[in-house]
């Protein structure tokens, strides 16, 4: 095994072998921890009591465009097919000019179906008194009573009618809310979503829909009465805000963890070092800990008003990626010589927005669990692969190690010293048992100037007369058994 990444550290480029660090460490956490946290923290869905349920379908002049009519009413027939008609009942009735209750309530599913089929009007869009009979087949009921409301246009026709239709609407909806009825509208068209969400009292509650598309927002408003998750699409316990939250925090931090640690070990193990101290695993997960919940808890936090409305839904998934990418890689610049700490930030925000939308494609085709996994090693290999860019691509000076004619790891140079010597800190190890002090030289950047400073102790081991030396671009110099090689991108550093 230490052959096989040994000959990987010495084929592959920089930025692969961090992509593949990333990975696998992202795709090991989520394997072995996250998968078994998720299971831990899922609460089972909460059990649907009984309901009542008005199906009120917009049968005007507008919905026998393009379809529309006939897409709604197989839409509403693939509802009626998803209920427990043994406990629910549902009733259908359409308006345009007029109300037609097309069935009352009833648990026959024939029946619903039938009179769905049969729905027709093309007038004008009476939503008032269309709410008002919805209301009226639910008024004696004794389970919990919605009405599903599907429109493609807003109430009345034009200049003060339509704004008295709409006061109507409004008056007409605030009394079925006070008989406790539950108003969800699912809107497609030329339907007036903010006037919907003043109709239903809540913005989740309405549901966008273009056409093509209308089964999938039947399913969207079913479904709204259960909150969604981050990483979950679909619904699964009753979760309080704080809890999801928390929980999705949580899941992030582990990947986080995972892939700062595997990251932190590949730059070690790509300079020849030990693969993680004490200090680095400390402050490795402690960093990525904090990042990765904060990442995640934003990411749900972002994502949870805008679940049923997949376009913003997409978008609080990928903004918390992001955030988790950024911390990441701006964390990596601790570990990373003279990695630029804005450079890192930028490095690992891309990579956790690429690695987010790979996510999201897995999750669609492959359902939650393969998307997961698949999506955290995109973002691992993302997020590294994006840091090793960073680092080769902002050179001004740095350093070939010699390790063998094959591996040759390269060191940027900066303010931060490269350090040589026996050391835990040592960036390039010397063995200690072949007395190596902890440090033996440093390399580093001052006014331009690259500078080899060797240790005060180096004087009185190897009597050494000169301990500050200047180098060029070009010049090679052995410490201890390493030869280093020193390489700029111009002939004078700014």
């Amino acid at each position: 095994m230490q052959n096989f990444f040994g000959q990987l550290r010495q084929k592959l480029s920089k930025p692969i072998l961090f992509g593949l660090y990333g990975a696998v460490g992202c795709l090991g956490a989520a394997t072995l921890l996250g998968e078994a946290f998720l299971a831990l923290t899922k609460l089972p869905p909460t059990p649907r009591s009984p309901q009542a349920i008005v199906l009120l379908i917009d049968c005007s002049g507008s919905m026998n465009e393009n379809n529309k009519l006939q897409e709604a009413k197989s839409a509403a027939k693939a509802f009626v097919q998803r209920q427990n008609l043994s406990q629910n009942s549902l009733a259908i009735v359409g308006f345009g000019s007029n109300v037609q209750v097309a069935a009352p309530l009833s648990g026959n599913k024939l029946m619903l179906e039938q009179a769905i089929a049969q729905l027709s009007d093309g007038g004008g869009t009476r939503m008032d008194i269309a709410i008002e009979a919805a209301a009226r087949e639910l008024k004696t009921n004794p389970l919990q009573r919605h009405i599903l409301l599907f429109t493609d246009g807003q109430p009345g026709y034009t200049g003060a009618n339509r704004r008295q239709e709409e006061a109507n609407t409004l008056t007409a909806g605030k009394s079925a809310k006070a008989q406790g009825i539950n108003l969800v509208a699912v809107a497609t068209g030329d339907a007036n979503t903010n006037f919907l969400t003043n109709l239903t009292g809540d913005r989740s509650l309405v549901f966008y829909a273009n056409s093509g598309n209308f089964d999938r927002a039947f399913r969207q408003a079913e479904q709204a009465i259960y909150s969604n998750q981050l990483v979950e699409s679909g619904p699964t316990g009753d979760y309080s805000l704080l809890y999801s939250v928390l929980r999705i925090g949580g899941w992030t931090a582990l990947l986080a963890i995972g892939t700062s640690l595997a990251l932190i070990a590949g730059q070690n193990h790509y300079l020849r070092r030990r693969l993680l101290t004490p200090s680095e695993g400390t402050m490795g997960t402690g960093g990525s800990l904090a990042a990765g919940v904060a990442a995640g808890a934003i990411g749900q936090l972002l994502f949870l008003p805008v679940a049923s409305i997949p376009i913003l839904a997409l978008g609080g998934r990928v903004i918390g990626w992001t955030i988790l990418g950024t911390f990441l890689g701006g964390g990596m610049s601790f570990f990373v010589p003279n990695l630029e700490i804005r450079r890192a930030l930028q490095a690992g925000g891309i990579g956790g927005a690429a690695g987010a939308i790979g996510f999201l494609l897995v999750s669609a085709t492959s359902g939650d669990l393969v998307g997961r996994l698949v999506g955290a090693a995109i973002v691992g290999f993302f997020i590294g692969l994006a840091i090793g860019l960073i680092e080769d691509l902002s050179r001004r000076a740095w350093l070939i190690v010699h390790w063998t004619a094959t591996e040759q790891p390269c060191i940027n140079l900066g303010t931060t010293p490269v350090i040589f010597g026996s050391s835990e800190d040592a960036h390039i190890y010397l063995r200690k048992d072949l007395g190596y002090p902890p440090v033996v030289a440093k390399i580093y950047l001052e006014s331009g100037k690259i500078i080899m400073q060797f240790d005060e102790e180096m004087q009185t081991l190897k009597g050494m007369k000169v301990l500050r030396h200047e180098l060029a671009n070009g010049d090679r110099r052995k410490i201890g058994e390493v030869m280093i090689e020193v390489k700029t991108a111009m002939e004078k550093l700014p």
